[in-house]
């Protein structure tokens, strides 16, 4: 037996938790949002002897933690809580035991907005998300989340599930139900002596609060992980305070000189994703496309899966206060020069039906032809996001390889 054989056998007897696990396969989650979830995608090769292909893995990773970064109105609290309808979305039409559980701590979202971009009816709402918006604390968002940890993985049989999908080397993926976790935000969320006691005030408070939220987040990544919680957060892009005349380095790639993030360091270094929204553009309902909003630029400023510093258009749609998919999709075509034509005239190749901004939505409703075309550029444009690294085994040379050689044998003699 070769030693990493001989090593599992070993660890199998030692009577530890967790000793003998080993990493599972990622799975990803469509957020509903093809923008957002091609640009954090990759593709997946999968080969053995019995299966040899290839698919496109988009969206977010189960069990990661996700921050939302921006300025005030960006619209942060709207994407996040239509991402996670969106993710349960096809987990609850087969009647599968998930769930969302929100902590508003800003109650950012009334109710029955919540329940609009859920996508979810009354029912839905009831049985499958959990709702809180005050009483929350470092402390007891621990508890909870712990809470949550213990019963799935004591009941694996009951929420374990076949993904329907395949890891590199062609074996079957089976994961946890997701569960989606919402702190909004994480500014706001304090340990208990603040909370309930008011006890400290201003530096001294902050540093209080991120020092609990570093401590919670070092406590709940591996939590998350093992089952499949997908945590999102929201925090707030401020102005930094400069003192001298040197002005201080950005917290983290992604944050320009003059801002900061509040609520402690370990949230951003720890998250799997890290998102940025910028609204740029303002849209009026008399012209564009009909609808009062604003264009936003959603940037992946931290990615596991994916290259980062890129970004990607999005329709914030205020007349209906939501992000409008179909619209950002067709923003995206049109930033990539997919949209022929002008005005009342746009077209896209190889399809023959004409259309406005303004009507173009009405448009996909009623003819098959621009669906189908639609869909199509969509596809082309989508799938250039992707990560793709080829598989290469040990045996491979590359130019690398042969260069590394070379300068290694130099002033060796013969």
């Amino acid at each position: 037996m070769g030693l990493n054989e001989n090593f599992r056998n070993k660890i199998s007897k030692i009577k530890t938790r967790g000793i003998d696990y080993t990493a599972s396969y990622d799975v990803q989650y469509s957020t509903g949002f093809l923008n957002i979830d091609y640009l954090n995608g990759t593709v997946v090769h999968v080969r053995s002897e019995e299966r040899s292909f290839n698919y496109n893995s988009i969206g977010i990773v189960d069990g990661s933690t996700n921050t939302v970064i921006g300025r005030s109105g960006s619209g942060k609290s709207t994407l996040i809580t239509q991402m996670a309808g969106n993710i349960l979305k096809p987990f609850i039409k087969k009647k599968m035991s998930t769930g969302l559980y929100i902590d508003d701590i800003e109650g950012s979202l009334p109710q029955s907005r919540k329940e609009f971009l859920l996508g979810m009816n009354q029912e839905q709402i009831a049985e499958y998300v959990d709702i809180r918006n005050y009483g929350i604390t470092t402390e007891n968002v621990f508890q909870r989340l712990q809470a949550l940890h213990d019963v799935k993985l004591e009941n694996i049989k009951e929420y374990e599930y076949d993904t329907g999908l395949f890891d590199g080397e062609g074996n079957r993926i089976y994961k946890l139900v997701p569960t989606v976790y919402i702190i909004d935000s994480l500014p706001m969320l304090m340990p208990e002596d603040i909370a309930d006691k008011d006890e400290l005030s201003g530096s001294m408070a902050a540093s209080s609060i991120a020092k609990s939220n570093t401590g919670l987040f070092k406590r709940i990544t591996q939590l998350c992980k093992e089952a499949n919680i997908i945590l999102f957060t929201v925090n707030h892009i401020l102005d930094e305070i400069q003192m001298g005349f040197i002005p201080k380095a950005a917290q983290i790639s992604g944050l320009k000189q003059g801002e900061r993030l509040p609520g402690g360091r370990a949230a951003l270094y720890l998250a799997n994703n890290m998102f940025r929204v910028d609204d740029s553009i303002t849209l009026k309902a008399d012209k564009d496309f009909g609808i009062d909003g604003s264009i936003v630029n959603v940037t992946l400023i931290k990615s596991r899966t994916n290259a980062t510093k890129r970004s990607v258009p999005m329709i914030f749609n205020k007349t209906d206060g939501c992000f409008d998919n179909i619209l950002s999709l067709f923003v995206l075509l049109k930033n990539e020069g997919r949209v022929q034509g002008a005005g009342a005239y746009s077209y896209f190749n190889g399809c023959d039906v004409k259309f406005s901004q303004k009507n173009f939505k009405q448009k996909l409703e009623e003819s098959p032809e621009l669906r189908e075309a639609f869909s199509k550029e969509c596809y082309d444009v989508l799938t250039t996001l992707l990560s793709d690294n080829p598989i290469r085994g040990v045996e491979d040379s590359s130019l690398e390889d042969d260069i590394l050689n070379s300068i290694s044998k130099m002033g060796i003699e013969d």
